[in-house]
């Protein structure tokens, strides 16, 4: 099994157990849900930097990169330096990142933030929008293009934006079908 592979298997143990404790109805209250988000695609296209910056405390081939990285501060020089949006890792176990690090970002700047996450589930895209998210990630590895489709409509639905990753250009072509 390769480390992607495991980051999924893990992610599906630890998505499953979140929709065990907390129903998709509680994701609608959370306080940014209701809320207008910001357009990272719009901000690119009208940016002199077209960056999109990230924050992330660790990777598996890493390890530890800056463990006690502040987001607020991070994020707000980010804004200060001109970024057109925001990356903020949200994965625990392999990346350092929590929800948490989303939800000061999202009180601390006023950057259109990306969730980025190994999103394998309808779940997760609720969630990111009651946290504050303005787009999501999704990776062509880790998806069929049914997920992909789904999971970009649910998204819009929610006026999210969708990051699609992909690797090459069969990726591209398969993710399209």
């Amino acid at each position: 099994m390769n480390i992607l592979q495991q980051i999924v298997a893990d992610k599906k143990k630890e998505v499953a157990l979140k929709k065990q404790t907390i129903p998709v109805k509680s994701l609608e209250q959370l306080p940014f849900f209701n809320g207008k988000t910001k357009s990272l695609a719009q901000s690119l296209t009208q940016s002199k930097t077209g960056i999109i910056a990230e924050f992330k405390r660790k990777s598996p081939s890493k390890s530890w990169i800056k463990k006690d990285a502040s987001v607020v501060n991070i994020s707000k020089g980010y804004e200060q330096a001109g970024a057109s949006g925001m990356s903020i890792l949200t994965d625990e176990i392999y990346f350092g990142g929590t929800i948490d690090d989303l939800l000061l970002a999202r009180k601390n700047c006023n950057l259109p933030l990306l969730r980025k996450e190994f999103i394998i589930d309808e779940y997760q895209i609720v969630e990111a929008k009651g946290i504050g998210a303005d787009a999501i990630l999704l990776i062509a590895a880790i998806l069929n293009p049914k997920e992909i489709k789904l999971f970009s409509e649910l998204a819009k639905s929610l006026n999210l934006d969708v990051l699609l990753e992909i690797h090459h250009a069969k990726e591209l072509q398969e993710s399209l079908m």
